[in-house]
């Protein structure tokens, strides 16, 4: 039988009606705002009766569809929490847009515009006006290289209309108006430290004041707002060559092919020099580990600084008692990590740091983590940094001294110390009294740096696709610090690298190493015998390794 209902029918009730019930909709005629339905309801609705169907089947019907909805919705925000540890919805909290409002910086920060525009490298002469334009007030304390991700994302919304893949930042370089490339050393420096760097008055005409046709009206309205016009530099060719690969690994050869243990990209064995008595001769021994209207809420911090000291002969480590220290530290976390929570730390003479603590210790754990056991994953941490500058100091002298090929000279590892509160405890430690010595929460410190990062590995995957020249040398490096440990330890460079000023130059920070050692004891994240397996099994000789001797000198073979 037919049946005519008026009604804002919307898509969901209809694949209900349809789906669920078994109602044919035969015809439907729009009008203003509802549509007119004309229904074939299966028998078992109409009671065998010919009377009109009421309004009540149809009412219910909505009525089912919205719990069934939200029953799904709910399935879907378990599931979410359930992978994500966080509940879903709008981007724009009450801190993302206090974020926004403050220019990424502190409430009441000063601020400089940011204006850009984009070109390509596919035509450099001409704006990419389809990219279009757009400008910001950022915090004078944000880094360039966190401007230049946040405002990639912006991009990236106009670039995947056309594009399968988005943007990474470092497929996208700062220039000034006109195509200008950057000053040597100005790419990782602060907004306020770049402004002030053009702002000298041999820059100021060349940079600041060549604004481009559709910022001069900015520039009459900005009054005595500081601003700068750069140009965001899309590297076409580098997004192609990232694309290209992806579908390669996506799509292999059926027929494959066995991996060459020490490929190099250009040096032959033939070219290779002889360095028999080269490589020196390691004495590494591994040592054991025992907005101004929102206001931001801190509290004071006393604490015990101590910094690991590693012997220059063979490596060997100690922790220095130094001075005792104070500051505040923010009450609330401006990053959190899988395991780890940072927290900014400000000490008395004005001097930014992180502070970073665990609150779990493995992935699937909820429980409490004790002071006693931070203390001893922290400690980890600082060591695998130590061993990490002590590592890296020795590769560069060998390079120096064997200066038989050309390496990337502006990397650094990150320099940190512990802070062991004393005192009172900190608002930011979760703990409500120290009672004693060593009952403090124990932080690892790091300076401030960007937040920006580059992915280079996986905890047990060594090998990188890049091919530039700092990719060649990280990758050489790790290498490097595998042979002269003697094959004690791996040390594991993946998602935690930033780009930084390194010795006055445009450099990268090495932070939260992982390293993996024969007794699996040197904190979170060592795999043990696995993970020096995985990377003599993995890892392929470029030509950095070849031309300085590692292939032949620091066989890929564990203990």
């Amino acid at each position: 039988m037919q049946y005519a209902c008026v009604c804002p029918l919307c898509p969901d009730l209809r694949i209900f009606l349809v789906r669920q019930i078994g109602v044919n909709i035969n015809k439907s005629r729009a009008g203003n705002t509802r549509y007119i339905i004309y229904l074939s309801l299966p028998q078992k609705f109409t009671n065998r009766s010919p009377a009109p169907l009421g309004p009540s089947l149809v009412a219910n019907a909505a009525f089912e569809t919205n719990q069934h909805r939200s029953a799904l919705m709910m399935s879907r925000m378990k599931r979410f929490q359930a992978n994500n540890g966080t509940t879903p919805g709008t981007t724009l909290t009450t801190a993302a847009l206090q974020e926004h409002e403050n220019g990424g910086g502190a409430p009441g920060e000063a601020k400089i515009w940011v204006c850009w525009q984009a070109r390509t490298s596919t035509h450099p002469k001409v704006i990419a006006a389809g990219i279009g334009y757009h400008s910001k007030a950022w915090a004078i304390s944000k880094f360039m290289p966190d401007i230049k991700v946040e405002i990639t994302k912006v991009i990236n919304t106009e670039w995947c209309q056309n594009h399968s893949s988005p943007l990474l930042p470092e497929e996208v370089d700062f220039r000034w108006h006109g195509n200008r490339v950057l000053d040597p050393g100005t790419h990782t420096l602060s907004l306020n430290d770049f402004y002030a760097h053009y702002s000298t008055p041999s820059n100021t005409p060349v940079y600041l004041q060549n604004i481009p046709t559709q910022w001069k009206s900015f520039d009459r309205s900005r009054g005595s707002k500081r601003f700068v016009c750069l140009e965001l530099y899309v590297r076409v060719d580098k997004w192609q060559e990232r694309v290209s690969e992806q579908d390669i690994e996506e799509y292999p050869s059926s027929a494959g092919r066995k991996r060459a243990r020490t490929r190099s990209a250009v040096s032959t064995a033939a070219k290779q020099p002889r360095l028999s008595d080269a490589v020196p001769e390691s004495r590494f021994t591994l040592s054991g580990r025992t907005n101004a209207t929102t206001i931001q809420k801190w509290s004071a911090i006393t604490f015990r600084k101590l910094k690991c000291i590693v012997a220059d002969v063979d490596g060997a480590t100690k922790l220095m008692e130094e001075e005792i220290m104070r500051g505040k530290i923010f009450d609330e976390p401006f990053s959190s990590g899988t395991m780890k929570i940072a927290f900014d730390l400000i000490l008395a003479d004005g001097d930014q740091f992180v502070a970073k603590r665990f609150f779990k210790l493995s992935e699937d754990a909820d429980d409490v983590v004790s002071v006693k056991a931070n203390r001893m994953e922290i400690e980890g941490e600082l060591l695998r940094l130590a061993y990490g500058r002590w590592f890296l100091n020795k590769f560069y002298q060998f390079c120096k001294k064997h200066g038989v090929v050309d390496v990337d000279e502006t990397l650094s590892v990150a320099d940190a110390f512990l802070a062991e509160e004393v005192d009172a405890p900190s608002t930011a430690s979760g703990i409500p009294v120290i009672t004693g010595e060593g009952t403090g929460m124990t932080w690892l410190v790091e300076c401030k740096r960007p937040m920006t990062v580059t992915k280079y590995s996986g905890t047990l995957v060594h090998t990188s696709a890049r091919r530039d020249l700092r990719s060649l040398t990280i990758c050489a490096f790790a290498h490097f610090a595998f042979g002269f440990s003697n094959r004690n330890m791996v040390l594991q460079i993946s998602k935690v690298c930033t780009p930084a000023h390194v010795q006055g130059a445009d450099g990268l920070v090495l932070f939260d190493l992982m390293t993996h050692t024969p007794d699996g004891d040197s904190g979170i994240g060592d795999h043990g015998k696995q993970g020096i397996r995985s990377f003599t099994h993995d890892h392929q000789c470029n030509s950095i390794c070849t031309g300085l001797g590692f292939n032949t000198q620091y066989p890929l073979k564990p203990r």
